[in-house]
């Protein structure tokens, strides 16, 4: 090889470098922009998701309620893993986005030449937290779904046998207004009850030693001794009759009257649970 080719190819590498140079500042800047955008876009939206979360604290039924437990709130253990494990993710994806902030102005203070040499790094570092950059997306839609319109529940008893079985999981969705034959959740003196709304607001409602009568219609024509005492009434605007299907087994109205709803807590319209369970 000639002095002048040498030449030309040191010239030919040093302009393939200052390129190559060229192109990795260029992907830096870009690089350094993403990260920005997403630190700000993750905090934010994380943000809205902890006021969220504060705010949600007054439903029972919140899978992310500090005070739940199954004591107080039957939950089935679908609901208590899914809560578990999304906090492990939501503790995750915070480690790797204050690292990544870290990084991103950690880097903003080196010079150029420091930049462009650990600029690989940095991408890997930006690659893992954008995998968690959804974490907070998804967190505030679970918690708009299970805050306000449905929510895991679990029976804890018999008395609605052998519609469902005790333990049954169940899916339970809130609503305004409630009719009858609907399967309610509902508050009871601190416990948490599966019952059958069988009267609403405007029916006649007759309870006597030969059953219980709504609009005139025979619902149970046996004597038990839960039919403490005889009821003859139009059931108000805002209350609700409520039996379970178990009828021998179940404190119901027969026992503790009328439900306001305000007392109800929502709807069940999915039974997760396959079992099957005989009346006891």
């Amino acid at each position: 090889m000639t002095e002048e080719e040498k030449e030309l190819l040191k010239n030919k590498l040093q302009k393939e470098d200052y390129e190559d140079l060229k192109l990795v500042s260029e992907e830096n800047k870009k690089l350094m922009k993403k990260s920005f955008r997403m630190i700000i876009s993750f905090f934010t939206l994380f943000m809205l998701c902890v006021v969220l979360f504060i705010f949600l604290q007054q439903n029972k039924f919140f899978i992310f309620n500090v005070n739940r437990t199954f004591s107080n709130v039957p939950s089935p253990m679908i609901s208590e893993f899914f809560s578990i494990v999304f906090i492990i993710i939501i503790v995750i994806s915070l480690v790797a986005f204050i690292y990544l902030s870290i990084e991103y102005y950690r880097r903003k203070k080196l010079p150029v030449e420091e930049r462009l040499g650990n600029y690989n790094q940095f991408r890997r570092i930006f690659g893992v937290a954008d995998i968690f950059s959804i974490v907070p997306i998804f967190l505030l839609i679970v918690m708009i779904v299970n805050g306000f319109f449905f929510s895991f529940a679990q029976v804890d008893g018999i008395s609605m046998q052998p519609t469902f079985c005790d333990n049954d999981a169940v899916i339970i969705k809130y609503v305004e207004g409630y009719n009858r034959d609907d399967i309610v959740i509902l508050e009871q003196d601190d416990l948490y009850l599966i019952k059958r709304i069988v009267a609403v607001p405007g029916d006649t409602l007759e309870v006597n030693t030969t059953g219980v009568y709504v609009n005139g219609e025979l619902i149970e024509d046996y004597t038990s001794g839960l039919l403490l005492t005889y009821t003859e009434m139009i059931i108000p605007e805002g209350f609700y009759y409520v039996l379970g299907d178990n009828r021998n087994r179940s404190e119901d109205s027969r026992v503790f009257g009328l439900k306001s709803e305000e007392n109800l807590l929502g709807i069940v319209v999915y039974k997760i649970s396959s079992q099957t369970c005989p009346i006891e």
